[in-house]
């Protein structure tokens, strides 16, 4: 059997999905090694890291939304900042149209 050649390239997009996926994860990984340092350096690098992941990866923000739903109250501050965000984007249209 013999493959199609659509199968075995890939896309400039999908490249440059994986590329961000295997940088979310490093940069996790970067955020787990500085955490024992004093300071909050860890946590603010790990959180970058997985917004990275989850904006390129459908399968961690399946993950993400599937323990949202079940631990809500843990995942309440990360909706607040989500909401702020989203607000402020929002005033930010109307002013301009």
């Amino acid at each position: 059997m013999r493959r199609s050649a659509t199968a075995t390239t890939l896309s400039f997009g999908r490249v440059r999905q994986l590329v961000l996926i295997a940088m979310g994860w490093t940069i996790i990984g970067l955020g787990l090694l500085l955490t024992p340092l004093p300071g909050p350096g860890g946590l603010p690098v790990a959180l970058v890291g997985g917004v990275i992941l989850l904006r390129n990866s459908p399968h961690a923000r399946r993950l993400f939304v599937r323990m949202k739903r079940r631990h809500p109250r843990v995942f309440r501050p990360v909706e607040r900042i989500r909401d702020h965000l989203r607000a402020r984007r929002q005033r930010r249209q109307w002013r301009k149209g």
